[in-house]
């Protein structure tokens, strides 16, 4: 099952790793393009209990999707302390555009101190497919099994959630340019759902194995920022899943639909210009192993879940460009 894995933690929690103000006034109101792509190489399914799979091949796909966003941001509940003084309430409204997919999306974003945000958005988008294996929407046909296309503008994805995020910067309390040692803790709970079919296991955006319920993201980040061309390095951790097996219906037992799939990338931030960044990040994933001869992802909710395999999952890339 492949996810999209390029909605970066730091762009979450942007506020940790905002410039230095300056002198200049800035607009409460700001455009940004985010375009993100990642390369997927070849790695084959072993049976069995927890264990490493290497690369078996050097090809497995590609993905792109690029971001236009509008963000308006206004004091809120500001004081005249140095932790309270820049709260804020930021208003997003965006679009997200794939070569299969299309999806307005929205937040709200309030920081009551300096080292918080909470933040609700969400999304709801429709889809199409290029081949039969490059679906936008699609639904798991039992009987196959097999994914089938699901109507463009019949069908809807919909998202919503609701996070909070800490942050903490070592310069805050040890005043220094190379004194930037960054982290953050991000909690996010949402709900998905697949609109207009009965069908439990369905597909967006070319990711399979999805089901309607709450689900949830926790995301870990350490860095380092410094003032130079490479702005930033650090390492992060992603951990998401469903919190309910139930929602896989009767594939629930086997395929363990609370299943905890983990992340962890090592990344890189490279300031290319005052308006333009760019972020260089591979992936390390821990999927479901399975005890059954792996087919492919239409008959993997068919499977026996038995422990965990890592693997090298991708190389991704990711430009933003402030207007």
């Amino acid at each position: 099952m492949n996810r999209f894995i390029l909605v970066l933690l730091l762009i979450v929690c942007s506020a940790l790793f905002a410039e230095e103000p300056t002198p200049q006034k800035k607009s409460p109101l700001e455009f940004t393009l985010t375009t993100s792509a990642a390369y997927y190489p070849m790695v084959d399914h072993k049976t069995g209990s927890s264990h490493f799979s290497g690369i078996s091949g050097a090809y497995d796909g590609v993905e792109a999707v690029t971001e236009f966003d509008a963000t308006y941001t206004m004091p809120f509940l500001n004081g005249s302390e140095e932790l309270t003084v820049d709260n804020h309430l930021a208003f997003k409204l965006g679009l997200e555009l794939s070569p299969v997919t299309i999806a307005p999306v929205a937040s709200v974003t309030f920081s009551p101190i300096a080292f918080l945000e909470f933040a609700i958005g969400g999304t709801i988008g429709t889809g199409w497919p290029l081949t039969d294996d490059i679906q936008g929407l699609a639904k798991l046909d039992e009987s196959k099994p097999k994914y089938k296309n699901l109507t463009p503008f019949a069908n809807w994805y919909f998202y919503t959630w609701a996070s909070g995020c800490f942050m903490f910067d070592l310069a805050a309390i040890w005043e220094g340019d190379w004194h930037h040692v960054v982290t953050t803790a991000t909690y996010k709970a949402g709900y998905q759902k697949m609109t207009g079919t009965k069908s439990t296991v369905w597909g967006w955006q070319n990711s399979y194995g999805l089901a309607d319920g709450w689900v949830y993201e926790q995301e870990y980040f350490l860095g380092y920022q410094m003032p130079l061309k490479v702005s930033m390095i650090g390492v992060g951790v992603t951990l998401w899943g469903n919190y309910q097996s139930s929602d896989y219906g009767k594939f629930s037992s086997n395929y363990d639909g609370d299943f905890m799939i983990i992340d962890i990338w090592p990344m890189v931030e490279i300031k290319i210009s005052k308006k333009d960044l760019l972020y260089v990040l591979t992936d390390f994933r821990a999927r479901r192993s399975f005890r059954e001869k792996y087919d492919d992802d239409a008959h993997e909710p068919f499977m026996t879940k038995t422990g965990r395999e890592w693997l090298f999952y991708s190389i991704a890339a990711q430009w933003k460009h402030t207007f």
